[in-house]
């Protein structure tokens, strides 16, 4: 599992500043335009991947819920949410390279947004967590679209021919 988790965290951290890249060039007021999207506009998808990414890395730390809403603004500015991301995708990545195979397979407890104990395996929350961007990329991919962006292409293969 462990390399397919690198693969994964150099792919999130690839398809996020292409994302973030063309994001760039709309105007503020677009970025924040409702597009329908569950979490209504571009730059409030974005954040709320952070949020529960943060709220996730507190559980894995034994810390308290930082958030009690997935839908908490964190940045106001865009500047900010992109630096945020940046340093969250490494984060994540340095999780993976921190955690062997054993670190990877053991248990987690925690409690979930409900408040319910629940247990899932390391990897595996890290496995939630690429799928949890990677769906999420995809509305804002959709939004880019809506907005009138050249939307950029994610194909995994992309990724694995820039290596």
């Amino acid at each position: 599992m462990r390399d397919h988790l690198l693969y994964l965290a150099g792919y999130n951290r690839w398809a996020n500043a292409r994302i973030f890249d063309v994001a760039y060039a709309l105007a503020e007021v677009d970025r924040r335009r409702d597009c329908q999207g569950f979490f209504m506009s571009l730059h409030a998808t974005l954040d709320h991947v952070i949020v529960a990414e943060r709220i996730w890395l507190a559980r894995w730390h034994g810390e308290p819920q930082p958030y009690d809403d997935l839908a908490t603004p964190l940045h106001d500015d865009f500047d900010a949410l992109d630096q945020a991301r940046r340093e969250q995708d490494g984060v994540l990545s340095a999780l993976v390279d921190q955690n062997d195979a054993d670190g990877l397979a053991q248990e987690l407890s925690y409690r979930n947004m409900a408040g319910e104990p629940l247990k899932l395996q390391k990897g595996l929350i890290l496995l939630h967590l690429f799928n949890h961007a990677t769906h999420h990329r995809g509305q804002c991919h959709h939004m880019l679209t809506q907005l009138g962006a050249d939307a950029p292409i994610l194909d995994m293969p992309f990724y694995l021919l820039d290596l």
